[in-house]
């Protein structure tokens, strides 16, 4: 039996429906493309506990605690970082599947690491359930078994591409109001794509990152993240002046010229 007590996830979730209903009254979202084309920022009503208790007895699996909270305190379905979130269907057909463990989604490999690994996944990964379609080719997985347990993944439909996950979200709520916060703060993420592998924050988030990235990779996407802005603060721009990483100099140099 869940106590859904914890004050923290509590206020996320409160932070979210907000926000969600700030983006519906603003005419300006309403040409977003997915919006337009499915969700409309409408929520479906929550769910109730009896539900998810029957789902998880059902699966033989405990759903991602942040999950459970947006399901109960947001909403079963509805408006969504990319096409809808299908309404969550405790009675739906569930596979043996969904208690079972991906490999390939047991940390978070490099796109190289990958390769060298893998030379490709299947859709869905064992142990995953679908939240929506994002671009392209890519959809938005939740992962409910596993190391990674909790964590939101894209995977590429025609399974060739390696598995991207979203920066600065280590669950599902964080994702969710990462997406509304940057649509909300004006920045350029198209809705999608761009939302997929950008940082999230401001530029002080952004500096933060780029300085506690691992690998050159993820500090080159940090650096592209400075266009998502509509105009560079000086701090900003004093940032992308002073990358003196021969091997990245080049990379903030053309960030700066789209400005």
């Amino acid at each position: 039996m869940y106590e859904l007590n914890d004050p923290v996830l509590l206020q996320q979730c409160a932070r979210i429906k907000a926000m969600i209903g700030k983006v519906a009254q603003n005419p300006e979202y309403q040409e977003n493309y997915y919006a337009k084309l499915y969700h409309h920022w409408k929520l479906s009503p929550p769910m109730q506990m009896w539900e998810i208790e029957e789902f998880e007895n059902k699966a033989g699996i405990q759903l991602p605690i942040e999950y459970v909270y947006y399901l109960t305190q947001v909403g079963r379905g509805g408006a969504a970082p990319g096409t809808f979130f299908v309404d969550f269907d405790a009675k739906k057909k569930i596979g043996p599947e969904l208690s079972m463990v991906s490999e390939q989604l047991s940390c978070e490999w490099t796109e190289e690491e990958w390769k060298e690994l893998y030379e490709g996944h299947s859709v869905p990964e064992d142990g995953t359930i679908c939240l929506c379609a994002m671009d392209l080719t890519f959809e938005a997985y939740l992962i409910v078994t596993g190391p990674m347990r909790g964590r939101v993944v894209y995977l590429d439909y025609d399974g060739d591409c390696a598995p991207m996950w979203p920066k600065g979200s280590p669950d599902f709520l964080t994702w969710c109001e990462n997406f509304y916060s940057e649509l909300l703060a004006g920045y350029d993420i198209k809705p999608t794509w761009k939302f997929m592998w950008q940082e999230p924050g401001d530029d002080n988030a952004l500096i933060c990152a780029f300085q506690n990235a691992e690998d050159i990779e993820y500090q080159k996407e940090v650096l592209y993240s400075f266009c998502k802005f509509k105009e560079l603060s000086q701090k900003a721009r004093q940032f992308l002046e002073d990358v003196d990483e021969p091997h990245l100099r080049e990379e903030a140099a053309k960030v700066l010229q789209e400005f």
